[in-house]
């Protein structure tokens, strides 16, 4: 990509400072709207926090507040909470326009051994990406879907109309080269809009406002994700949403949840 269009890890690359606050500096590509898209606030906090304190081990949890806009410059303040023989604890505060738009909390703890081993979750079926129908992309889209191929396996296309607010989808990143696996799995979760918004029948403005995400195991290489999205509930202005993150062999990647506001 061009420096008007910087990958993941040029963004990373590119980050100046010195630890633990270290400042990114994002390009019109990687917003949606006014703010930044969420999936790179939090890709480039756990950057930030991974070059702050570099002898974290494996990434196990996630905790996101969105508290307003996020600008094209955005520091990242680390801090580790507590260290634990179980669990590390590190809070990241995304600072823009010199006020908190994000705070994030990421938890990181190393294998142990464990007699407790099951998978119980079933494995669905996992078609090839290209075999899939293509995400409808309008043109005037949120600049950071230019970062991600996506194709539909199940459910209805972004407004639509449907009475089904459900999506199970493969998306990727374009530009893998360079990233970390979790880095790379931190941005792309959160790449496919509201499950909601199959319901829509005109574009609408949508604000996620908490994302929390449980890893269960990271995949073997930086690829497609499978990725099963539901608005479990929608209400006075707000949608519950589930979603299940798998490998491509069909392997549980991870759990997440948001509450996004719809403004519709």
């Amino acid at each position: 990509m061009t420096s008007d269009t910087p990958t993941l890890a040029q963004l990373i690359d590119g980050m100046t400072g010195t630890a633990p606050r270290l400042t990114a500096h994002l390009t019109p590509s990687w917003m949606q709207g006014r703010t930044a898209f969420g999936g790179i606030t939090a890709a480039l906090a756990l950057a930030a926090a991974r070059k702050s304190l570099p002898d974290l081990p494996d990434l196990r949890s996630m905790q996101v507040a969105f508290l307003r806009p996020i600008l094209q410059e955005v520091s990242f303040e680390v801090t580790l909470i507590r260290a634990g023989r179980t669990a590390s604890f590190v809070q990241v505060d995304c600072i823009s326009d010199d006020a908190l738009g994000a705070r994030i909390t990421f938890v990181f703890g190393a294998a142990r051994p464990s007699q407790v081993v099951h998978d119980y979750a079933p494995v669905p079926a996992t078609p090839d990406p290209v075999s899939c129908v293509p995400l409808v992309r309008r043109s005037n889209a949120p600049s950071f879907f230019g970062n991600f191929d996506a194709t539909i396996i199940e459910g209805d296309q972004l407004i639509s109309g449907s009475d089904r607010p459900e999506l199970i989808v493969w998306s990727r990143l374009t530009e893998t080269e360079g990233v970390s696996t979790e880095v790379a799995l931190i941005c792309n979760a959160d790449s496919m809009p509201p499950a909601a918004m199959t319901t829509f029948t005109e574009r609408a403005p949508i604000s996620t406002i908490t994302w929390s995400l449980d890893v269960a195991r990271m995949p073997a290489r930086t690829d497609w994700l499978w990725t099963r999205t539901t608005s479990k509930q929608a209400a006075e202005g707000y949608s519950v949403q589930d979603m299940e993150l798998r490998d491509t062999d069909g392997s549980l990647v991870a759990s997440a949840q948001q509450m996004v506001a719809l403004f519709l």
